[in-house]
């Protein structure tokens, strides 16, 4: 049984997803393959709130294997404290002179200083440019983690079957007949396809299941409810859905305040003493720290509670990696200064 969904419906709030695109798609088989192992680990020592500690796990395992990256940026960062007087002499030589020739001087000057102290403008970026594609491809596995974790499926699978179950006329007068906004026009839905049936059963509402329970009775009723209330529970994690979005609404909305809050700390540690005297320069970071946070914890709101999660534990990583790498080369600076004297 086939039916083809449409725009205007009024049950579903949430977004249909096919499968992930080319770019996206490898990213999310690594990502759910380190997910589901890790899972299958902490699942055999803790059932209760598995699914959000592995998430929490697999963010520190990502994050350490980027932690050289993360060396040579903090090293670069603080090379660049160290050449800021020489740095700010050059700019002083110049002043704001507009001549093409003389800032093309001023350019070359600063780009040789850079060299002297082997600092790379663009090793900042790295760090980022891993992180965001990172981002969003554990957006696509907790928007379809029962595509990539094994037992999110499994418990997914057991409740489509119980609803396939129940017979055509009940998908089609119960099912069909509420599943039909929010996916891409023209998007075809087998009702009698386990994976189509997970996509809906993925989205499916409160009041989505008040409906289905309404039209069930007896054995059958009890059924979908225990399998219902077992996929509730393996997404769970302190009162947090983790596949779902994370809203507005208590606890959820807690993410996107720490979200947007770890980010601007973190941000802010790591440009408190930025060696860049160009005023333009710095009013641009002081708006990307605000504008940044805000962006992501807008983001969010709107991305499944485990992505939130995941930002979270990210930027409470990288705060602590900054103190401990800066605290790190602190001591070996001082060794190396209190030798050479």
């Amino acid at each position: 049984m086939q039916f083809i969904t449409q725009h205007g419906g009024v049950f579903l709030n949430q977004m249909i997803q096919g499968e992930p695109g080319v770019f996206i798609g490898p990213i999310s088989m690594v990502l759910g393959t380190i997910i589901n192992a890790i899972y299958f680990v902490v699942s055999s020592i803790t059932p209760v709130g598995a699914l959000g500690f592995s998430i929490i796990i697999m963010t520190i395992v990502v994050r350490s294997a980027l932690l050289p990256s993360g060396f040579r940026m903090q090293r670069n960062t603080m090379k660049m404290r160290e050449m800021k007087p020489e740095q700010d002499k050059i700019r002083e030589k110049y002043g704001d002179t507009k001549d093409p020739e003389l800032r093309r001087k001023m350019q070359a000057e600063l780009q040789a200083l850079q060299a002297k102290h082997g600092v790379n403008m663009f090793a900042t970026c790295l760090p980022m440019l891993i992180t965001w594609p990172l981002f969003i491809g554990l957006f696509a596995v907790l928007g379809q983690a029962f595509l990539f974790v094994g037992s999110v499926g499994d418990a997914y699978s057991a409740l489509s079957s119980s609803l396939i179950a129940q017979g055509s006329e009940f998908l089609y007068n119960v099912i069909a007949n509420m599943a039909v906004a929010r996916t891409p026009q023209g998007m075809v839905i087998d009702l009698q396809n386990i994976t189509d049936m997970n996509r809906l059963v993925h989205v499916f509402n409160a009041e989505n299941w008040d409906i289905i329970f309404a039209n069930l009775s007896g054995p059958a009723l009890a059924e979908v409810q225990q399998l219902h209330n077992d996929v509730v529970s393996i997404q769970s994690f302190f009162g947090l859905n983790l596949v779902v979005a994370s809203g507005t609404s208590w606890p959820g909305i807690m993410l996107p305040i720490l979200s947007a809050g770890t980010m601007a700390l973190s941000q802010f540690l790591m440009t408190r003493n930025n060696a860049d005297a160009d005023p333009n320069q710095k009013m641009i970071q002081k708006v990307m720290m605000i504008v940044f946070p805000l962006m992501f914890g807008w983001f969010t709101i709107g991305a499944p509670a485990g992505v939130g999660l995941y930002w979270v534990m990210m930027n409470i990583y990288l705060i602590g990696q900054h103190y401990f790498i800066s605290k790190y080369y602190a001591k070996k600076d001082e060794k190396a200064k209190t030798k050479a004297a």
